[in-house]
């Protein structure tokens, strides 16, 4: 605390030398191409150095180093809510007084000012991410949810969020009114819900008047694109943007969770996407042979939704895949609020990163580091004890030896882990030294895409029994049970 204490000192000093100097202030050496300023809260700005920016960088974060809310705003957050602070505490001060009563009464003032936003962010800065996305051949499934996660048609979407109520307003100043009675039906007004409604339909509008109304059906219309569904997720207590990459994060664990009822998630994730992930394009190839043909194709970069399944199938798999859904569920919230007291949080962070390291396996575009991904994700399941681990794992949720062949070249599952997870991961993770010598040659440039195929098989095969087993064991948190049968 005592070093906080003299960085404030440091501060007020600076403050006073470049009071004196011809101002707006800026030093010649700074890269930032405006002057330095801090908000005063009165419309007012205090002229800052950048030595000053620093000392105050210096503070917010080890005031967030002392905290236990590392998960919950991000550096960036953090040092701008103690930047926004410093200006109204530095423009009480008169700066002809004792210097250590300024820098006490600015680090008073700081400290509550953060500790008053901060608290505002985790007790009612809750928010409701939403974002178009892409799921199955049909347009109309009725709305279902994984944990916190809910994906529903757009037109479904668009009336909850036009019903489920408004106590808020950005007035004319930029500024935001709150009341303590509800103001609007919601979020999305009656004209911005009918104008939206036509614009999917296909229908050309005029072009509206500016307004915060206007602004609103334009980023609405950005943010889901053509996507005939929408994906949300209600984040409690993060800052703007550790909540949206928590957001994120949970909307791409529940679609590869959705991927399972495919025997190739990999597959199914190319038309599974967030329209903020990945828009789909067409790509266009040219070639020229050596004898002066030109040769041309192209290729779609990702699909407009998963592969075609029939309903009755899909109804099937929504109710076979019911505990699997429950069990991401359970992970996903846990990802969101690791400190509440969870039944058995040990399974949870496992079962988070096998999700995590599947899903980046499926999307990848290079067969190595899918292997990488795959073989990580049965890895984290097994307890992380290699390939010894992840063969009892599958001899105890698949029921398959490691003496039982299931490649159609006679590879035992002990050959073939070997062939993911030494051969593969470990030569591409560690290099191709091992104890000096090059133990791998030219396979870098080897096709790797069979033993990515049976990677993700395995790991998907892993995945899904884990999941089932803990349904059916809903008091175990002992990650090594899952090695036994």
């Amino acid at each position: 605390m005592s070093d906080i204490r003299e960085k404030f000192v440091e501060i007020i000093s600076e403050l006073s030398r470049i009071q004196k100097l011809p101002q707006p202030y800026r030093d010649e050496d700074d890269d930032f191409p405006l002057p330095r300023q801090l908000g005063a809260g009165n419309g007012l700005f205090i002229n800052i150095s950048k030595k000053l920016d620093q000392f105050i960088a210096d503070i917010a974060r080890a005031m967030r180093n002392s905290s236990s809310l590392k998960s919950q705003l991000t550096a960036d957050e953090y040092r701008e809510i103690v930047r926004r602070a410093f200006g109204p505490a530095l423009a009480k001060i008169e700066l002809d007084a004792d210097l250590s009563h300024n820098a006490q009464s600015v680090l008073t003032d700081v400290e509550a000012t953060v500790s008053k936003n901060i608290d505002w962010v985790l007790n009612n800065g809750g928010q409701e991410y939403a974002f178009g996305c892409t799921l199955f051949t049909y347009e109309d499934v009725a709305p279902f949810e994984i944990g916190p996660v809910r994906f529903e048609p757009r037109l479904i979407w668009l009336d909850r969020k036009a019903s489920d109520g408004c106590w808020a307003r950005v007035a004319s100043n930029g500024r935001i009114e709150r009341f303590d009675h509800q103001i609007a039906d919601g979020p999305i007004s009656k004209i911005t819900k009918r104008r939206i409604m036509r614009t999917w339909q296909g229908n050309k509008l005029r072009d509206r008047q500016s307004s915060v109304d206007s602004h609103n059906e334009h980023d609405i219309l950005k943010a889901i694109g053509d996507c005939p569904y929408v994906c949300s997720v209600k984040i409690e207590g993060f800052g703007g943007k550790a909540g949206q990459d928590k957001a994120l994060l949970a909307l791409r664990l529940a679609l590869a969770t959705i991927s399972l009822f495919w025997a190739r998630p990999s597959n199914a994730l190319d038309g599974l996407n967030l329209y903020f992930d990945r828009e789909m394009r067409n790509r266009y190839l040219l070639s020229f042979t050596r004898d002066g043909l030109i040769s041309s194709g192209g290729m779609i970069s990702n699909m407009p939704h998963a592969p075609w399944i029939d309903r009755k199938v899909l109804e099937a798999n929504f109710k076979e895949y019911a505990p699997i859904f429950a069990i991401a569920g359970e992970a996903i919230n846990w990802l969101l609020n690791p400190t509440v007291n969870h039944t058995r949080s040990e399974l949870q962070n496992i079962l988070v990163q096998a999700m995590l390291w599947f899903h980046d396996g499926c999307r990848e575009t290079v067969d190595l580091k899918a292997i990488v991904c795959f073989a990580s994700c049965m890895d984290i399941l097994a307890s992380g004890g290699g390939q010894d681990s992840i063969r009892k794992l599958i001899s105890a949720r698949l029921g398959i030896e490691e003496s039982t062949k299931i490649h159609r070249d006679g590879l035992t599952v002990k050959e073939v882990i070997k062939q993911i997870y030494d051969d593969g991961r470990n030569r591409f993770s560690h290099g191709p030294m091992k104890s000096g010598k090059n133990v791998w040659g030219d396979k870098l440039g080897h096709d790797w895409s069979e033993t990515r195929d049976l990677a993700e098989w395995l790991a998907r095969q892993c995945l899904v029994r884990c999941m089932e087993w803990m349904a059916t064991h809903p008091s175990c948190d002992n990650p090594g049970q899952l090695l036994k049968a």
